[in-house]
């Protein structure tokens, strides 16, 4: 299950809770049991009890995982021909919306929507997966909604704040509803961890002149974790940076460049050039640039990926330094 988590402003936020777009359901072909689609214009939040400080975030019905039971063909599905809600019965979650947040999140609040057609209530979780326990889905928060006819709304509240796990993935789930009512959405309300600089005497983690060329076209994805030796590239201290760093401030030196190009640094496996972090204008230079940049997580933990461009056939060898990481 995927998801990436939207942050919206206050003002963005009104417009939301007035002006919800018109229910529409489309089956993606790759994957029957998802039904994307948005919240029906009905279905107009309450007012929202803002948390001091929290960032905003939301999930809709295009984010959630619709879920069919294998065994009896279990779905919750709206029929916008005949405006009723298609539902049988289930012995899990019907419905999980994941809210996309990083370990070590703060979550203070969620506000989960709901509509009924009739006079029927839902029955809202807040569900922690751990992947440690094979995937089980702990129960953090529940809450029932008002009764319909109409929007169904219920709150789960932190009050002392729910800090998120690491390997852990959260998610907002409609566990219990009935044949006259559905998923609409989420909205939810957490803050991001604060992270601290932790200065360290500079080492080096990566140098291309003992394995090959950065080259235009192959993304290198690199460990820097380990600090190496600078004149045999041999690990001289293994987890120089401890496992649990967030990012690095670093130098990064192109060296033995070909023709005129750039290096990127990227978070983790990433491959989207935005920025540059060092440009050369012609072969046989040598230039060097500091930067902070995001390391991966879960598989792509410690990592971070070089990408040359520029030239049609640009080149050069790299070298990264590590001054520092934030935890």
């Amino acid at each position: 299950m995927r998801h990436t988590g939207r942050v919206i402003s206050l003002g963005a936020l009104a417009v939301l809770l007035l002006s919800l777009p018109a229910i529409s359901f489309a089956a993606d072909p790759k994957d029957p049991m998802r039904e994307p689609g948005s919240a029906p214009a009905a279905m107009v939040p309450a007012a929202l009890t803002l948390v001091p400080g929290a960032t905003v975030g939301t999930v809709g019905i295009s984010d959630a995982v619709v879920y069919a039971d294998t065994a009896g063909g279990t779905i919750v599905v709206f029929n916008p021909v005949s405006a009723s809600f298609v539902y049988n019965s289930w012995t899990g979650y019907p419905v999980l919306a994941s809210l996309g947040l990083p370990a070590g999140a703060t979550l203070w609040q969620v506000d989960v929507y709901g509509y009924a057609t009739g006079a029927t209530f839902q029955s809202w979780n807040l569900a922690d997966e751990n992947i440690a326990n094979g995937g089980y889905h702990d129960v953090a928060g529940s809450a029932p909604t008002s009764s319909g006819p109409g929007i169904v709304t219920a709150k789960m509240s932190f009050p002392s704040g729910l800090t998120l796990a690491p390997g852990h993935s959260w998610y907002v789930v409609l566990a219990s509803t009935s044949a006259t009512s559905g998923f609409s959405g989420a909205i939810f309300q957490y803050t991001l961890p604060t992270l601290s600089l932790v200065p360290m005497t500079p080492v080096r983690v990566f140098d291309s002149r003992f394995s090959s060329r950065v080259v235009q076209g192959a993304p290198r994805t690199i460990n820097v974790k380990d600090a190496i030796n600078v004149s045999t590239g041999a690990v001289t201290t293994p987890n120089a940076i401890p496992q649990g760093a967030k990012a690095v401030s670093y130098t990064v030196t192109a060296t033995n460049t070909g023709i005129a190009g750039f290096v990127s640094v990227l978070p983790g496996t990433s491959t989207t050039v935005t920025a540059s972090t060092v440009n050369w204008t012609g072969s046989g230079a040598t230039i060097a640039a500091g930067g902070i940049v995001s390391l991966g997580t879960g598989t792509a933990e410690r990592q971070v990926t070089l990408v040359v461009g520029g030239g049609g056939s640009s080149s050069t060898d790299v070298i990264v330094d590590i001054t520092g990481y934030f935890r």
